[in-house]
């Protein structure tokens, strides 16, 4: 395809989104309304929004009604040295968070979730398994498998669930102190449960990230099991001198 071939809304998308990676929209801002823009480009309201339309699918923009277009923190960065929750990284930065679907059940456990809380034959769990979206944008699928007797009847708190974050309700409703965490970090491909759960492409990379938090007596509590965005997510891991010399 020649570069005259190209379609207008392509290259409107392109050249917006040069503008929104060199710094020329700061995350936060507003892009020029679609009038502004459809004068500057001397192009249709329709070809305008499909050009938006792109950058929005792209997580580079969200537009709100009633407000405008608005330019996204293309990642959030998760700083790994607290044990915060997913929703706690992403209000920090600002960003809407909200729980597009919500199971929470009491299951019999895969067993590599058996294995690292060392339950016992027979033992059930809480399965609480939540779809997570950021500024409209499906960015995460998070399972989290917790031992019931620290945390009894939480399934009731389902509707609760939908305006707090989990950790909140182990510290405030169940006076639980998380001491610490262990968090594995993979990356790898979407594959169709992935595609149609986030709706991504097939082959979209993808953090798969397992973490298991203890209490303060070192009892594995809680394992984590969570399949993230990599275009819409970053960790970044703080490192202090040199180990001991042997």
């Amino acid at each position: 395809m020649s570069i005259d071939q190209i379609p207008i809304y392509l290259k409107i998308s392109n050249i917006l989104k040069e503008e929104i990676l060199n710094g020329v929209y700061q995350v936060g801002e507003l892009l020029p309304t679609e009038n502004e823009l459809e004068k500057k480009y001397v192009t249709s309201r329709t070809t305008i929004r499909n050009a938006l339309g792109l950058l929005e699918r792209e997580g580079l923009v969200v537009r709100r009604q009633g407000k405008g277009t608005v330019v996204m923190e293309t990642k959030t960065i998760e700083n790994m040295n607290y044990i915060t929750s997913f929703a706690e990284t992403l209000k920090e930065k600002n960003i809407k968070i909200e729980t597009g679907s919500l199971n929470v059940e009491l299951i019999n456990p895969p067993q590599k979730v058996a294995s690292l809380l060392n339950l016992k034959k027979g033992e059930k769990i809480y399965h609480v398994q939540r779809l997570r979206i950021a500024d409209g944008i499906p960015i995460a699928y998070m399972n989290n498998y917790i031992i019931p007797r620290f945390v009894p009847n939480l399934a009731d708190k389902k509707d609760q669930l939908y305006e707090e974050g989990l950790y909140q309700i182990f510290e405030k409703d169940y006076k639980l102190r998380l001491h610490q965490a262990v968090e594995t970090i993979e990356a790898y491909n979407s594959g169709l449960l992935e595609t149609t759960i986030l709706q991504v492409p097939e082959k979209t990379a993808l953090f798969h990230a397992l973490r298991v938090t203890y209490l303060e007596n070192g009892t594995p509590f809680e394992v984590v099991i969570s399949v993230i965005r990599a275009d819409k997510y970053q960790y970044r891991v703080f490192l202090k001198g040199r180990p001991p010399q042997f």
